[in-house]
């Protein structure tokens, strides 16, 4: 595939191939980048079966299950970087149109939508949270009100990229707080990438605390 991620935003020419389509990537490219891979449903992992993986086993999330569109491997982590850092967050409405097909399937969808904050000095250098935008277009999709001011970060930390896993709890802890209104029951936790899970289940253990009995994880992309 000609990965050209500077090409003109045209909604007329695949992103990733230059063919013609009336989407942000062509069928074909779509087929690629979907590749079917068993994964445990707690956390999203890649796994050997179905079941619940021995890590959540040892020690238990504070959600209760992930949905995820990708693996993030190439070319979605050429994809997802482009989203975030060049200006391109017209991206998550394929990305937002793929998570609605996927949430077909649930019984029970959650009352509010919760991205995962960024630092403001963060975001105003960056121009826009990527998880809102994201959450935002599934809002769109699905009728679920997306609360910007239940989650808020509290704290300027490292990335978490930049960390090994057992930094990452560390970094993230106390980086969150949340506002005095009453949590809903049922959330779904926003993000782009999620790698070892730590900001994500740091965001879910606040909520969990507060009364929340159900908390959901959806995300472009499991590392």
């Amino acid at each position: 595939m000609n990965m050209d991620f500077s090409i003109p935003r045209l909604l007329s020419l695949c992103i990733l191939s230059s063919a013609k389509t009336k989407n942000t990537w062509c069928i074909s490219c779509e087929r690629d980048m979907l590749c079917s891979f068993q994964k445990c449903p707690v956390c999203a992992r890649p796994a050997a079966t179905e079941r619940v993986c021995g890590s959540c086993l040892k020690n238990k999330p504070d959600y209760s299950r992930t949905e995820v569109l990708f693996q993030y491997r190439y070319p979605i982590k050429q994809l997802i970087k482009t989203f975030k850092f060049n200006n391109r967050p017209e991206l998550s409405i394929a990305f937002a149109d793929l998570m609605t097909k996927k949430l077909s399937h649930l019984d029970t969808l959650p009352n509010k939508l919760i991205p995962v904050p960024l630092y403001k000095r963060r975001q105003r250098q960056r121009g826009y949270n990527q998880s809102i935008v994201f959450a935002e277009q599934i809002a769109k999709r699905t009728g679920i009100k997306t609360d910007l001011a239940l989650c808020q970060r509290i704290k300027h930390t490292k990335p978490q990229s930049t960390l090994s896993i057992n930094d990452r709890k560390k970094n993230v802890r106390g980086a969150f707080k949340l506002s005095d209104t009453v949590v809903p029951r049922h959330v779904a936790i926003v993000d782009d990438v999620i790698t070892s899970g730590s900001t994500i289940n740091e965001i879910a253990r606040l909520l969990k605390k507060a009364g929340c009995e159900k908390i959901d994880v959806w995300a472009i992309a499991r590392a």
